[in-house]
C-alpha cells in the first residue's frame, strides 16, 4: 500500500472525551515507567523471536513536521477538539487540560519537532499484533510474556507532548518472508458538530481501511513505513520502531539530569540482572548534541554508583538508588546456592554497611520488588544479615509471580492469584527462604545482644527497622522502688481508690502495631523513625516510654527486668508539637498527639546514656481526658 495514501482516522463515537484521558493519568512523562515498559516490551518481543539478547537503542532527534505522517489531519484535528472542548466547559477548563493543551499547541507550531525512538530486534508486529497493540485489553504477551492488560503502550504517550506515538515493524510472516507493518495512534479529545462526533483516538490506516480496522489482516496498515523511521530498520531482520513524537524530555527541568542519563539509570536499575547476564544492550545517543551512551555489565556500577545512598524513589513501588545499587552488587559479586531450582545469590552484609536484609527478585531479568512475601527481613531475623537476589526465568514460580505482579510489572499481590496458586506461590517461596537460611547460617548472638526491632544507624540516617516484638517481660523497677502517688478522681470513695502503682512501672495501655529505628543524637537525646502500621485515631493520643533492655538471657527463671528511664521532653518538629515534664519531676512516659503514618520525634533523657545499643523505644495508645489539652500542633 503506498504510504501516500495514509492518513490519520478518528472514527464516530457517541461518547463526548476530553483531553484528560484516564488511561494516560498515570504517566506523568517522568522517565521511569515509559523506559521500564519500552525496555520490558523489547524483552519480550526479543523472547517471542528466540533472540538470545535483546539489542534496544534509544534515539533522540528532531525532524521537520512537515515529515510527520497524518500531519495535516493532526492539526486540523486538533483545532477542532479544542473548539468543541471550550464549548463543552464554557470556555473554562480544568487546571489538567489546560495544562495538557497548551503543550500540544505550543509544540505542534514548532516548525522541528522532536523525537524519542526506541528500536528494537524482536518479533515485529504483524496485523494482528498491531490491533492487539492498540486495542487496551487485548494483550499478545501469552504465557512468556510479562504483561495481560495491553495497557503498556499508554506509557510511551507520557513522553510525547503531542499524545501522538507512530509504529514501524518489519515481522516475518508464515512462508517465511519479512514484511512490513506500519501505524500510529494520536489521542486528543473527540470533535465534531455531527451526531456522532468524532473519537478522540485516531489511527493512521491506509485509505478506506476505516471500514475493517482491526480485522487481525494486515490491510488496514500501510506496508511501508514512514520515511523518517526507515532508515531504522535493517530490511533483513525483524524488530519495531516506536516513535514518540513530540518528546517533552521527561518534563526534565535544567539542573535534572539529561534525557540520556535518566535512560541509562533507569535500565541499569531495573535491568542490572539482563544486562549483567548479557541478555539485554542499551544504547542511547542524542542526535541534537552527539551525546552517546552505553549500558552493558562494566557500566553497571558507574551508573549506579553515585545513586547508592538515594532512599527514595520517583514514585510508590519503584526502586530507589540504594536498593538497586546493592541489587547489583549482589547479581555481581554474591555466591550463588547450589541446589536450589531458582537461581539464588547472595552476600552476608558486614557490620560498617548498616543494612537490612533484602531478597531482590527479578523475572526474566526485570525487578519486580524487593519486599515479596514471605523473602522480608522478618522472615530472615534468626540468620545473619544479608542481600539476596532471586532470578527468575521460567517454571512455576515464575509463572505464579508474573500473574501476581500486576499490570505494572511492580511487587506481589498474591489476591490475584486463587487459593490453589497462593497455596503453591508461598510453598515455593518458602523452599527459596530455606535454601538462605541454611547458606547464609544461623546468628551467633552469644557475644553480643541486639534487641529485635533495633536498628542502630550512622551519620544523620535513619533506618526503617522490624516489627517491635513485644518484651519479654514486663518493665519494673523491682520491689524496693518507691510508691508513686496516683491521686483520686472526682467521685471516688476511699473504698475505690487505685492501689498505688510501683515507681518504674508504667501506666498498661494498649499497644499499637508500629516499627521504629532509633539513634542517639549526643549524649541524652534519642531520634527515632516511628512508622505505624494501622491507623491512629487524630483524637487519641501516644504514650512514648524508653528502656533500657537488661539482656538477659530470657530462659533464666528469674531473668533481669528491663528499666524505663526518666524522660524531660518529646517533640514532634515537622509539626511543631512538643511535650515536657511535670513540674514534679521527670515522667517516665510523655505523650503526643498521635498521627498515622510515619514520623520523627526527638526524646530528651533526664541523664546521658553510655549503652544507646541497649534502649528501646516503646509506644502505646492513650485517650486523653475531656479536661487536658494536648499539646499545641497541626494534628492536635
Amino acid at each position: 500500500m503506498n504510504i501516500g495514501d495514509a492518513d490519520l482516522y478518528f472514527g464516530p463515537t457517541h461518547q463526548p472525551v476530553g483531553f484528560t484521558n484516564s488511561a494516560l493519568a498515570q504517566y506523568d512523562g517522568s522517565a521511569e515507567p515509559i523506559v521500564r515498559e519500552l525496555i520490558q516490551n523489547s524483552i519480550d518481543a526479543a523472547y517471542h523471536a528466540n533472540k538470545e539478547v535483546a539489542d534496544v537503542r534509544f534515539i533522540i532527534t528532531e525532524v521537520p513536521s512537515t515529515e510527520l505522517p497524518g500531519w495535516s489531519t493532526y492539526k486540523n484535528v486538533l483545532h477542532q477538539a479544542l473548539q468543541y472542548r471550550k464549548i463543552w466547559h464554557s470556555g473554562h477548563p480544568s487546571h489538567d487540560e489546560e495544562m495538557i493543551t497548551s503543550r500540544m499547541k505550543r509544540v505542534s507550531e514548532q516548525e522541528l519537532i522532536p523525537l524519542l525512538l526506541c528500536i528494537d530486534n524482536g518479533c515485529g508486529l504483524s496485523g494482528k499484533r498491531m490491533d492487539r497493540l492498540l486495542t487496551p485489553g487485548n494483550t499478545d504477551k501469552g504465557e512468556g510474556g510479562a504483561g495481560s492488560y495491553g495497557l503498556g503502550h499508554h506509557a510511551a504517550f507520557g513522553a510525547s507532548n503531542l499524545r501522538y506515538v507512530l509504529y514501524a515493524s518489519q515481522n516475518r510472516n508464515k512462508s517465511g518472508s519479512i514484511e512490513s507493518v506500519n501505524s500510529g495512534h494520536a489521542i486528543l479529545a473527540s470533535h465534531g458538530t455531527g451526531k456522532p462526533i468524532c473519537a478522540a483516538d485516531g489511527y493512521w490506516f491506509s485509505s478506506g481501511s476505516e471500514e475493517y480496522a482491526f480485522d487481525g489482516s494486515c490491510e488496514s496498515y500501510p506496508d511501508t513505513p514512514p520515511l523518517l523511521l526507515s532508515d531504522y530498520l535493517n530490511s533483513k531482520q525483524t524488530g519495531t520502531v516506536v516513535c514518540m513524537v513530540g518528546f517533552n524530555d521527561f518534563n526534565r527541568n535544567k539542573s535534572d539530569p539529561t534525557s540520556v542519563e535518566s535512560i541509562c539509570r533507569v535500565a541499569a536499575s531495573n535491568f542490572s540482572d539482563a544486562i549483567h547476564n548479557e541478555q539485554l544492550t542499551i544504547t542511547v545517543r542524542d542526535k541534537r548534541d552527539n551525546t552517546v551512551a552505553s549500558v552493558t555489565p562494566s557500566d553497571l556500577g558507574k551508573i549506579l554508583g553515585p545513586h547508592s545512598h538515594n532512599k527514595r524513589a520517583s514514585k510508590q513501588g519503584q526502586i530507589n538508588g540504594e536498593i538497586a545499587f546493592n541489587a547489583w552488587k549482589t547479581i555481581s559479586y554474591g555466591l550463588k546456592i547450589r541446589g536450589a531450582s531458582e537461581q539464588i545469590r547472595w552476600r552476608r552484609l558486614e557490620g560498617s554497611e548498616q543494612l537490612r536484609t533484602r531478597v531482590h527478585l527479578f523475572r526474566k531479568g526485570m525487578w519486580i520488588t524487593s519486599m515479596a512475601p514471605g523473602l522480608q527481613a522478618n522472615n530472615f531475623s534468626d540468620v545473619w544479615p544479608f542481600d539476596a537476589v532471586l532470578s527468575l526465568e521460567d517454571g512455576p514460580l515464575e509463572r505464579l509471580v508474573r500473574n501476581a505482579e500486576g499490570p505494572e510489572h511492580r511487587g506481589i499481590d498474591r489476591k490475584r492469584l486463587n487459593r490453589e496458586d497462593q497455596k503453591q506461590l508461598n510453598e515455593l517461596i518458602a523452599q527459596v527462604a530455606n535454601h538462605l537460611r541454611v547458606a547464609v547460617g544461623e546468628r551467633d548472638d552469644t557475644t553480643e545482644f541486639i534487641p529485635a526491632g533495633f536498628a542502630i544507624v550512622a551519620g544523620h540516617q535513619i533506618q526503617r527497622a522490624e516489627r517491635i516484638r513485644r518484651p519479654r517481660t514486663r518493665a519494673g523497677g523491682g520491689n524496693k522502688q518507691d510508691n508513686v502517688n496516683v491521686g483520686e478522681k472526682e467521685g471516688d470513695s476511699d473504698s475505690k481508690r487505685k492501689t498505688p502503682r510501683r515507681r518504674g512501672t508504667p501506666q498498661p495501655g494498649s499497644t499499637p502495631r508500629y516499627r521504629t529505628a532509633l539513634r542517639l543524637d549526643g549524649t541524652s537525646v534519642i531520634e527515632a523513625l516511628i512508622e505505624y502500621d494501622e491507623e491512629i485515631g487524630k483524637q487519641s493520643e501516644i504514650g512514648i516510654r524508653v528502656r533500657a533492655v537488661s539482656g538477659a538471657d530470657g530462659t533464666c527463671e528469674k531473668p533481669l527486668p528491663d528499666t524505663y528511664l526518666e524522660l524531660v521532653s518529646v517533640s514532634d518538629h515537622e509539626r511543631g508539637i512538643n511535650n515536657t515534664a511535670s513540674d514534679s519531676g521527670n515522667d517516665l512516659e510523655l505523650t503526643l498527639p498521635a498521627v498515622s503514618g510515619s514520623r520523627t520525634i526527638k526524646v530528651e533523657l533526664a541523664s546521658p546514656t553510655t549503652n544507646p545499643h541497649l534502649l528501646e523505644l516503646d509506644i502505646v495508645k492513650r485517650t486523653p481526658k475531656n479536661d487536658k489539652e494536648l499539646p499545641t500542633g497541626e494534628d492536635s
